[in-house]
């Protein structure tokens, strides 16, 4: 197995279009959550989203082409604007010789159609059909290496990444953008959530406190949007060429709970199997990682079972992690957010800062870890877990290392 070196970073989120302004969100501890733009909530149960405002999602699709532009949706422009941004952080180093690098996209929903009053014509497929995202990166960036679309609900983007860390140690490709994104704020996807009781539908509270993980007084998750890729590149590859490493990817674990479509297994047992293989495949022992980016999802069930799981999986050590939710503060990004978290840990490691759980003030006593509560930590990282759980019983960890680890 080859060494699988993170050469590149991009990023698209509530808190800003790019990786810079998006991580300075994180590590100042910004809410992105707001009332939605994107139609008019009044009167609907949900009135609050982490979305990326109309004006600046407006920049990403005037970057493309017209023609492009007019045949592809929001979801597209945000993948190929964080794709874009991987590539040029790494040095387009798929120039030479494309065949050699792909791109694999976790997508959840993609484009959602509305259900009734709207209008279908030659280009409605390809619009909405999920591939799109990595097709249109490929096509636009001429990656014509391994190139598919991964759907895994809430774990799509780990997923991807996962999958597409895979082609570079075997061999397969010489790199991968791996990544994920959604744009499901709509009308009849926040109703639905509503109606399954997934979401904090409160309107008597803050927008910018509604997501709360962790916190006794968690309502419910609050819907977001955003995209991110990594470029994965095989590390003698990248170090041949003068790239700057900005982590290690070490290991990857994937498994199904097998028990129910919408809730977490018990005790979140299946968690606890994603971990513990991510770390036997990174060659790490727990006492080796200091922080893990959660799940967290501001769930009463959620919450509970990934604390559970990590201690399970970490047993002693668990009392020395860091832990915390990205989702505190953009949201749940659905496809998107495994890779966002995914992203956000490889900085973490770059900057030796653990992101803090906002919003974090009534500890929930089954919650029970250091969650980094509402500040950002300057601490030592050495190694990092990242993990992504989806409707259907999908669990997903990856585990990143400093370059001199």
């Amino acid at each position: 197995m080859k060494r699988v070196a993170v050469t590149g970073i991009g990023m698209v989120t509530a808190l800003g279009l790019d990786t810079a302004s998006s991580w300075d969100g994180f590590a100042s501890g910004r809410s992105g959550v707001r009332r939605i733009e994107g139609y008019d909530p009044t009167g609907e149960k949900v009135v609050v989203a982490a979305e990326v405002p109309n004006a600046q999602a407006q920049q990403l699709a005037e970057a493309l082409p017209p023609d492009v532009r007019d045949r592809t949706s929001r979801f597209v422009h945000f993948a190929v604007c964080a794709a874009r941004q991987a590539l040029a952080q790494a040095g387009q180093p798929h120039r030479e010789a494309p065949d050699k690098w792909g791109v694999f996209s976790g997508v959840g929903f993609g484009e959602p159609l509305p259900s009734e009053g709207y209008k279908v014509g030659p280009t409605t497929i390809i619009r909405v059909m999920p591939n799109g995202a990595p097709a249109w990166i490929a096509i636009l960036e001429q990656l014509r290496g391994p190139n598919l679309a991964c759907s895994t609900a809430c774990a799509s983007g780990a997923h991807a990444l996962g999958l597409a860390f895979d082609q570079v140690r075997t061999g397969r490709a010489v790199g991968m953008l791996g990544g994920g994104v959604d744009t499901v704020i709509s009308r009849d996807v926040m109703r639905t959530y509503a109606w399954m009781r997934a979401l904090n539908t409160a309107k008597d509270e803050e927008p910018t406190r509604m997501s709360r993980p962790f916190d006794n007084t968690r309502r419910g998750f609050v819907m977001g949007e955003g995209a991110a890729y990594l470029m994965l590149e095989e590390w003698e590859h990248a170090h041949a060429r003068g790239a700057r490493i900005l982590a290690e990817m070490r290991g990857f674990g994937a498994c199904s709970d097998a028990y129910n479509i919408v809730a977490v297994g018990p005790e979140g047992e299946g968690m606890t199997r994603a971990m513990n293989t991510a770390l036997q495949d990174a060659s790490l022992p727990p006492e080796a990682i200091d922080y893990i980016s959660a799940h967290g999802t501001s769930t009463k069930m959620n919450d509970k079972e990934e604390t559970h799981a990590i201690r399970v999986s970490f047993g002693k050590h668990a009392d020395k992690l860091m832990v915390s939710s990205q989702k505190s503060m953009i949201g749940h990004a659905m496809g998107g957010a495994g890779a966002i978290e995914a992203a956000v840990t490889v900085l973490s490691l770059v900057h030796q800062t653990a992101t803090p759980t906002i919003n974090l003030r009534e500890p929930d006593p089954e919650c029970d870890l250091d969650y980094v509560p509402n500040e950002a930590r300057k601490t030592t990282i050495r190694a990092a877990v990242s993990n992504s759980f989806g409707f259907g019983g999908h669990n997903s960890s990856m585990v990143f290392a400093r370059p001199d680890l």
